[in-house]
C-alpha cells in the first residue's frame, strides 16, 4: 500500500462548514498540529478516538450553521484505488 493512495479532505469539509482548523481544534479537543496535519495530508497515523473527536466537533459545528448533513469517516478520508494513480 502507499500512502498517496490515502487523501485527507479535512479542508473541504471545513470549507464546507464555514469553520476555521483552529475551531474544530477546540472543539474537539484536539491539538491543532494534529489537526494542521490532517487538513494538509501530512498525518501518517491517527487514532480512531481522535477522528471521533474531530468527527462530533464538525458535526456540532455544521449543525450550528444551518447543515443537515451528517458527515461520517467518509468525509475525511478518501481511499484511491492503485489504478487511479
Amino acid at each position: 500500500m502507499s500512502v498517496n493512495q490515502i487523501r485527507f479532505n479535512l479542508n473541504s469539509v471545513l470549507e464546507e462548514i464555514g469553520a476555521t482548523r483552529n475551531r474544530v481544534a477546540v472543539e474537539s479537543k484536539t491539538r491543532p498540529a494534529t489537526i494542521l496535519d490532517l487538513a494538509s495530508g501530512e498525518t501518517r497515523t491517527v487514532k480512531l478516538e481522535t477522528m471521533v473527536e474531530i468527527l462530533n466537533a464538525i458535526n456540532r459545528i455544521a449543525k450550528e450553521n444551518g447543515s443537515t448533513r451528517q458527515y461520517g469517516i467518509e468525509a475525511l478520508i478518501e481511499y484511491i484505488p492503485e489504478d487511479n494513480e
